[in-house]
């Protein structure tokens, strides 16, 4: 039986290219979805049981982490593999209680990604993918950017350039034609989040864009908005620039050098995934093998392909998942010897 447990921001994806595997091997899944998002799992449950999928194959437990369903089921011993996607904190609770049986885990968890764009990127298509991988799902995505390192000669137009796509967001309703960008997932996450924007200030930023909250029509008032923000100006021992925020923000610093980015980029205890800018291939290999971090992109961002390797080095995670990897955590390679 593998205890699979999915975060709120992408939930369906993030269970379900778990749980195919997982059922393929031959498993029975637990699945405990974010006590914020539960019905995209729920739903899968209803169309297992309308197709026919054999009772007790595929189960669905609601409730909320510690001292509740995910603690429980997580130290059930009727559970032999862990599957988690979260945060690091919870990553480390649910290791300890794996070793209570020494139950297999896998892992992916935090990030304070590094983007790096080098003088000689295609300008546009740079812009293009930081403003994706910083803002896209209002910055809740694992995999996003938060930190940004431009090469001095592209600094200031960069900056400018990434200020605009930011003002430029509209607001709404995801089923409103003219709307392009939608809150936070929670008003407690929204506190976190400002909490950060107010840090950042108090830290010495330079504020090049949002920071607070935009103005709202009456009927969305109540919607735990925020803007996309920009800051630059801090040293990499600013709270703002070590920790995960999971927001729609970013600090962009320049450098001068391939080895001084390197040493950036790698200087966090997190370690998931970069994406680079260059026109430089022989330059886009070195870096990516310099950087620790489970995946690298080169002049893309988010460009998933589910039979590759997927997961996070240092504090990000243990494991790989996707392809190959997936079939090794969900099942167990044995050796079967016969004198003949």
């Amino acid at each position: 039986m593998i205890a699979v447990v999915c975060p709120w921001n992408a939930p369906f994806l993030l269970m379900t290219w778990k749980v195919g595997p997982a059922l393929a091997c031959g498993n029975t899944v637990v699945v405990k979805p974010s006590e914020e998002t539960p019905l995209s799992a729920t739903l899968l449950g209803e169309v297992m049981n309308t197709v026919g999928v054999p009772p007790g194959v595929y189960n669905v437990v609601h409730g909320f982490g510690p001292g509740a369903a995910g603690e429980f089921l997580t130290r059930h011993d009727g559970v032999d593999a862990i599957t988690f996607t979260g945060e690091t904190r919870t990553g480390t609770a649910i290791m300890k209680a794996a070793a209570v049986g020494i139950r297999d885990v896998s892992f992916e968890l935090g990030g304070k990604n590094a983007g790096i764009v080098f003088a000689d990127a295609d300008f546009d298509a740079a812009v293009d993918g930081i403003f994706r991988s910083a803002f896209m799902n209002t910055g809740q995505v694992c995999l996003g950017t938060e930190r940004v390192y431009v090469e001095r000669p592209l600094f200031d137009r960069f900056v400018q350039a990434l200020k605009l796509r930011c003002e430029a967001v509209k607001f709404g309703r995801p089923s409103d034609p003219g709307a392009n960008y939608g809150p936070l997932i929670s008003q407690e996450h929204r506190r976190k989040v400002l909490s950060y924007y107010e840090r950042a200030v108090a830290e010495g930023a330079t504020v090049v864009t949002g920071g607070g909250v935009p103005p709202m029509p009456a009927e969305l008032a109540d919607g735990a908005w925020v803007q996309p923000t920009l800051w630059t100006g801090l040293p990499e021992t600013a709270s703002v620039v070590r920790e995960e925020i999971f927001g729609p923000c970013c600090h962009v610093r320049p450098f001068d050098s391939e080895d001084e980015v390197v040493v950036l980029a790698n200087a966090n205890r997190y370690g998931l995934s970069t994406t680079l800018w260059t026109r430089d291939l022989a330059r886009a290999h070195r870096v990516a093998a310099a950087i620790e971090v489970g995946i690298t992109w080169v002049n893309s961002w988010f460009l998933r392909d589910l039979r590759t390797a997927f997961g996070g080095s240092k504090q990000s995670g243990i494991g790989r998942e996707g392809g190959v990897h997936s079939l090794e955590f969900y099942t167990d390679l044995r050796n079967v010897c016969i004198k003949l």
